[in-house]
């Protein structure tokens, strides 16, 4: 996901000098990545049939 790629980056370079948003930003990398995971299915065990 491109976009939010860029968005964690550009939050990251404006909030650099700001240690509790960098926190907050992190959390929402995160975040991000656990409902791609979701909405891609990779954590989903696989069926056998």
């Amino acid at each position: 996901m491109a976009m939010q790629e860029t968005l964690v980056k550009k939050l990251q370079q404006a909030t650099c000098d700001k240690p509790d948003l960098n926190r907050r930003i992190l959390k929402l990398q995160k975040a991000f990545k656990e409902v791609e995971k979701t909405l891609s299915g990779a954590d989903q065990p696989r069926k056998k049939k």
